[in-house]
């Protein structure tokens, strides 16, 4: 026998009480990390020293597990995007849960592929997130879902059923055809995030098939606009397929109006999509979840539960009414993936006729595992928590005489600016930009930007459970404080 043969090699340690002893000291760091968070800046850049690593040619030979660790903990660990810090708001990031440290070492110690179509726990682990999170938006029982890494997946697979649903030809077979049938057209708002137009160029459709309708006053979309946009498309020959509902826009949180649009797609045989990426975790909240009353009468909605439900990265998830119409969209068994009455094959579902993935990570432990600790009603009070502290920001943002409310604040997210009449309008936009990074320079707050009718804005979005009011109160201190320093060099 060839020699070569017998010299078998393995990935395991070779010491595995030193990767256990190691491990321990991985897992006190880490709740050090997660227990100090506050303590340490919102964010920093990257030293040079740190750079140099990234620098590094392919390593061709191993190195020590703890000395890798140490580099870890020295060029990685201290800069994050840090959403998980308590004046973290930029723009719309969950901040995970220390229970999901547990969550995430058994996913990767069983590293499941997450089929559906094995008989293994972690098949029906999604199942039943997926019923439970049905019960939680109070949609019916026996719509499909699937989770998937976020919106904009979950968008393209809700926007990819309403494309089979509308089609009056085997789109999957055939193609988009618009020489031969009528184009199809989806209509959302202004405001509508850009994940919606990504979907529209990847499922064929030509962006000439998305019309974006423009917004009221409070950034919701004008319904008479639609109408009149559904009337002109029917009248030119086309073939109105979709209407997107924002449930909580990502520049202002606005709320589109759900049980109108749900009355107009069904009086024109329109299917409706919700996105609620943050939004639709709103229905948890039991004091607010009026604002997303409609919602459950979509067709499908995508959100995620990496933003609101505090959920680690990352986790999407898709929920289409009856199973059909999903599957048709989707589904594609090759003998390799075949169903059988018994064995490692006989699970009892096989998510990639629900999607694009085969291969999938065991996500939905995390947010199986938060939700069994935590239970439903403490991320609904969370969420209120966030809508809460949204409107107290509000209020010291409209009380105070250097800076301007920019939008309504209709669920967690707040838009102002620093104003003073010494500024020229004409550079009003830079001094408010300027002021953000020097905010992010301090280390002490991250907020985002955001551009309303053409005017910057500083933008908080609330999606954060360590937040409180004192965090909310020295944004403002220092914004203004900042401003005024400002001011100096433009008077």
């Amino acid at each position: 026998m060839n020699k070569d043969y017998l010299n078998e090699k393995s990935l395991d340690p070779d010491d595995w009480d030193a990767f256990n002893k190691l491990l321990h000291k991985v897992s006190d760091d880490l709740v050090e990390y997660l227990k100090n968070v506050g303590e340490r800046p919102v964010w920093k850049s990257l030293p040079e020293e740190s750079k140099e690593l990234f620098d590094e040619s392919l390593p061709r030979t191993g190195t020590e597990y703890a000395k890798v660790y140490d580099e870890v903990k020295k060029h990685i660990l201290p800069y994050p995007t840090n959403n998980i810090h308590p004046r973290f708001w930029s723009w719309v990031g969950g901040t995970g849960t220390p229970s999901q440290l547990i969550a995430d070492m058994i996913i990767s110690a069983m590293n499941s592929g997450s089929l559906g179509l094995d008989e293994t726990a972690s098949t029906y682990v999604e199942i039943q997130l997926l019923d439970w999170l049905k019960v939680l938006l109070d949609y019916p029982a026996d719509s499909s879902g699937l989770l998937v890494s976020g919106g904009s997946m979950a968008n393209l697979v809700g926007l990819a059923v309403a494309r089979t649903n509308a089609a009056k030809y085997d789109v999957r077979n055939d193609g988009i055809d618009i020489k031969n049938n009528s184009r199809l057209i989806y209509y959302s708002s202004t405001e509508t995030h850009s994940c919606i137009r990504k979907a529209i160029e990847l499922l064929g459709l030509g962006s000439e098939s998305l019309k974006l309708i423009p917004v009221n006053d409070d950034y919701t979309i004008n319904l008479d606009l639609l109408n009149r946009a559904i009337e002109s498309d029917i009248k030119d020959g086309n073939t109105p397929a979709c209407i997107i509902a924002n449930v909580g826009t990502v520049n202002t949180g606005a709320i589109d109006p759900l049980i109108e649009l749900s009355k107009i797609a069904k009086k024109q045989n329109i299917w409706l999509h919700s996105d609620g990426a943050f939004g639709a975790i709103t229905k948890l909240a039991k004091n607010s979840k009026h604002l997303v009353e409609g919602m459950e009468l979509s067709d499908s909605i995508a959100f995620d539960l990496h933003k609101w439900m505090y959920i680690q990265y990352d986790c999407g998830c898709v929920l289409i009414k009856g199973g059909a119409p999903h599957k048709e969209t989707f589904s594609v068994i090759p003998p390799y993936i075949k169903n059988f009455e018994r064995g490692l094959a006989s699970g009892p579902i096989n998510f990639s006729e629900y999607g694009v993935q085969l291969s999938r990570s065991f996500k939905a432990l995390r947010a199986w595992m938060a939700l069994k600790i935590e239970g439903s009603d403490k991320f609904g009070e969370l969420v209120q928590q966030n809508i809460n502290q949204a409107k107290y920001l509000t209020d010291l943002v409209i009380k105070n005489q250097h800076l301007e409310i920019l939008s309504p604040t209709s669920l967690n997210i707040v838009t102002f600016r620093y104003i003073n009449k010494k500024i020229d309008e004409n550079l009003i936009n830079d001094f408010n930009a300027e002021l953000l990074m020097r905010l992010h320079e301090t280390g002490e707050h991250a907020p985002s930007s955001a551009l309303l009718n053409g005017i910057f804005s500083i933008r908080v979005a609330i999606t954060n459970h360590r937040s409180r009011l004192n965090d909310f109160n020295k944004l403002v201190d220092d914004v203004v404080i900042i401003g005024n320093d400002m001011l100096k060099d433009y008077i």
